[in-house]
C-alpha cells in the first residue's frame, strides 16, 4: 500500500529542516513508552541523545541522522507527534524525505498496533514530492 508524502520543510536558524506530524491514537505516557522503549524503530538501530520526559526526544538514527521526536497531548486518548529532521541539504531531499515518512509511519503503526509499513511503500513513490518541495523551497538568485 502506498502512503503519500506528508513532510515539510522549513527554514530554522539559517539552515532547512524536515518536519513529519502524525496523529497517535494513545495517550503521551503511552505513545512516550514506545518511542523509549525497546526497538521503536525495529531494525533501525536507535541512540538517544537526550530526553525530556514526556514531550522531547532526541535521537540519533544508524545512518547518523539526528531527529528530534516531539510529543503534544491533542486529548486524553491521542497525541501528535512531530518529527524533525534539522539541517537538510535540498540537493537531497528526494531521497531523504521519504525515510522520514517511512520511520513516522513505523512509529505510528507500532504505537497503534498496527502491521508496518514497508520501506517499498514509500520510495521510490514519495521521491517526486520531496524533489517539487526542494524546486519550491530553493532560493533564487536577483
Amino acid at each position: 500500500m502506498k502512503h503519500l508524502p506528508t513532510g515539510r520543510v522549513r527554514l530554522h536558524d539559517e539552515h532547512r529542516d524536515l518536519v513529519y506530524t502524525r496523529v497517535l491514537p494513545r495517550g503521551r505516557d503511552d505513545v512516550w513508552q514506545t518511542l523509549t522503549g525497546g526497538t521503536p524503530l525495529g531494525s533501525i538501530e536507535v541512540t538517544v541523545v537526550s530526553e525530556d520526559e514526556p514531550d522531547h526526544l532526541t535521537v540519533r538514527l544508524d545512518s547518523g541522522t539526528v531527529v528530534d521526536g516531539w510529543l503534544r497531548v491533542r486529548d486524553e486518548d491521542s497525541t501528535d507527534l512531530q518529527l524533525v529532521v534539522h539541517g537538510v541539504d535540498l540537493a537531497d531531499l528526494g531521497e531523504r524525505g521519504p525515510r522520514g515518512d517511512f520511520l513516522a509511519g513505523v512509529l505510528a503503526a507500532r504505537v497503534a498496533g498496527e502491521h508496518e509499513p514497508a520501506w517499498e511503500d514509500y520510495y521510490p513513490a514519495g521521491r517526486a514530492y520531496y524533489e517539487t518541495l526542494a524546486a519550491d523551497d530553493a532560493p533564487t538568485e536577483e
